[in-house]
């Protein structure tokens, strides 16, 4: 990892998972840091814990779905940092269920903040950085599941493969406006993270933990093979290494698990052949 004394990470979904150990991470190497997350409490935790090292660290408890409210953190970072050298556009859900079944909410929720908190995350920083007329990044978060389907989570999958295909829009848009902001895209596999808590986060307003479809076998069935495969994920510090790693060497799509690739490129091969997808064997 690279000598980042004097520069300033900014990342949203900050207080858990990849966002927090990216956040230590940089914190040792030098940056200064802006972070946001929904969940406040451990979000200032993690920003006290920081500052305790020496770390000039701001932080702003906010929805990413919020555009205003990611905009004034945009705003306030560079204000309170003069600039931004990376952001992590970084947060994200998760949900599970049979598309005909799961209730609405849920893919309205999970579309909103892995898409549109994503697309909101764009547009509050990258003017702002692209103005800067220097060399600096943006790293979307997308997902394996950007490149690879699965059939328990549908609004997650179609989130993910919007988000990668958004950020290679942006990619090229960036380099056609001659900008010195380039994007990345992370899509990892599996990390042991508390991903499957994200729906602790949710407002009373939009989630309903009562619906009738939550007690379904077909939603505990789905559920538990998202929440089973999380302590069997890759340890979040080496996801980490990998995300930093690829941002340094300028890769625009990150991949964390290489034992993927195969199947990769296996449904590319299915797609010129005009396959239909096959069934995951668990």
């Amino acid at each position: 990892m690279q000598d980042y004394t004097g520069k300033v990470v900014a990342i949203t979904g900050a207080a858990h998972g990849i966002g927090a150990e990216l956040a230590r991470r940089f914190a040792a190497a030098g940056a200064e840091l802006a972070l946001a997350d929904v969940d406040g409490a451990t979000l200032a935790a993690l920003a006290e814990e920081l500052v305790a090292t020496g770390t000039k660290v701001t932080s702003v408890e906010l929805d990413v779905r919020d555009a205003a409210a990611l905009d004034g953190f945009a705003a306030q970072t560079f204000q309170a940092h003069g600039g931004v050298d990376l952001f992590f556009n970084n947060a994200g859900v998760i949900s599970a269920g049979t598309v005909w079944e799961a209730p609405l909410a849920d893919f309205r929720w999970t579309i909103d903040v892995n898409l549109f908190g994503l697309l909101n995350g764009i547009r509050s920083f990258v003017p702002r950085m692209i103005a800067q007329d220097k060399e600096c990044h943006i790293v979307d978060t997308a997902s394996i599941a950007g490149l690879l389907v699965v059939e328990n989570s549908p609004a997650y999958v179609a989130s993910k493969f919007a988000a990668l295909s958004l950020t290679e829009v942006l990619d090229l848009q960036l380099q056609q406006v001659g900008a010195k902001l380039v994007a990345h895209a992370v899509c990892p596999a599996v990390v042991q993270t508390d991903l499957d808590q994200c729906n602790s986060y949710r407002r009373p307003d939009e989630y309903d933990p009562s619906d009738p479809y939550y007690a379904t076998p077909d939603y505990q069935q789905r559920w538990a093979v998202v929440k089973g495969s999380l302590p069997y994920g890759l340890p979040v510090a080496d996801a980490v290494e990998i995300i930093i790693d690829g941002v340094e060497t300028n890769q625009f799509v990150i991949l964390t698990h290489p034992a993927y690739n195969p199947a990769i490129g296996g449904r590319v091969a299915s797609l010129l052949a005009g396959a239909h997808p096959a069934l995951v064997k668990r």
